[in-house]
């Protein structure tokens, strides 16, 4: 009976992964709807995805927030990586920010996965991508 009972409790109680950590690069319109519908898919979906920062070379949108979270400066991304222990940095083609030589050096050399969408892609199929992406990285490490 107790198994019976801990079998089924055990189908509505099911334990999510801790919440995976990105980075987006951008703050345009593409950026924050997907932004949105990571942020609103949290729910149901079976991996949480937190956004820890997004990134802009604007100094105006410096330090402002976006969904909850702040905008940081590019120089900053390699240091937020290591801090916030990010699982992924998400970027969509034709974004216009322009990031140094040298601080993609750094970023890539903490070896977080970079996550490149194409544009022309609607939201939930990038979204798709994102959970794609981050699921492959978990079955990797063990």
């Amino acid at each position: 009976m107790i198994h019976a009972l801990s079998r089924t409790l055990g189908t509505f109680f099911v334990r999510k992964p801790p919440p995976k950590n990105v980075i987006f690069i951008g703050i345009d319109y593409g950026c924050y709807s997907l932004a949105t519908s990571l942020l609103e898919n949290n729910a149901r979906a079976k991996q949480v995805i937190q956004i820890v920062a997004f990134i802009d070379d604007e100094p105006w949108n410096n330090r402002t927030q976006i969904q909850g979270t702040t905008v940081f400066s590019p120089s900053e991304i390699s240091a937020l990586v290591r801090k916030r222990k990010v699982a992924a940095i998400i970027q969509i083609q034709g974004e216009s920010l322009r990031i140094a030589d040298n601080i993609w050096e750094d970023v890539l050399n903490t070896k977080v996965d970079l996550i490149t969408l194409d544009q022309h892609q609607d939201t939930v199929t990038m979204r798709q991508a994102i959970y794609d992406a981050l699921e492959t990285k978990t079955q990797l490490v063990p």
